[in-house]
């Protein structure tokens, strides 16, 4: 069993240093803004603007949305407490970072729970544009690899909480 563990930490550390070297002018620009599709402010302020809509499927979804997140979030606050696993930019080196550090658990990415949850609540709503809330929700992953907060298995674990609280949720 420890011959798994060594290569899925290898593996981690690998794709996690392939995203993160990832250097151009467009992922320069775009990562650092798209990374906030994730945070708190966006998926809090979608989920009451969703509430405040009225009656019907914007109300419904935004009933879903919210409970969604504050399930979802709960475990990733129990998980950041329980598995207090540093961020990759503490204990690696030649790690490059955005400009905002988080000094919490790493374990798992509260930013891809959001935007995994998110894009689910969203794809049931309006499943034509389903690929668009899911490319939003993994370049908003990836943003947490590529700004050196987030292993990948950080990031796949967050999207899959997201995802199993929004389909929980919406059954």
């Amino acid at each position: 069993m420890k011959w798994m563990t060594v290569w899925v930490r290898s593996g981690d550390r690998a794709t996690f240093f392939w995203v993160n070297g990832w250097r151009n002018g467009v992922a320069g620009r775009v990562m650092p803004l798209v990374t906030h599709l994730g945070g708190a402010v966006w998926s809090v302020g979608l989920s009451l603007a969703l509430l405040l809509s009225g009656e019907g499927l914007w109300r419904e979804t935004g009933v879903h949305l919210a409970l969604s997140l504050l399930c979802s979030h709960a475990v990733v606050a129990v998980c950041k407490k329980v598995l207090p696993r540093p961020r990759p930019y503490r204990v690696l080196e030649n790690v490059r970072t955005g400009r905002h550090l988080l000094q919490d658990a790493s374990f798992p990415s509260g930013h891809s729970t959001a935007a995994f949850c998110t894009a689910a609540v969203l794809s049931g709503a309006l499943p034509a544009f389903a690929g668009v809330w899911y490319g939003l929700a993994a370049l908003v992953a990836l943003s947490r690899v590529y700004l050196g907060l987030h292993y990948p298995s950080d990031i796949l674990t967050g999207a899959g909480l997201g995802l199993v609280a929004a389909w929980l949720l919406g059954a």
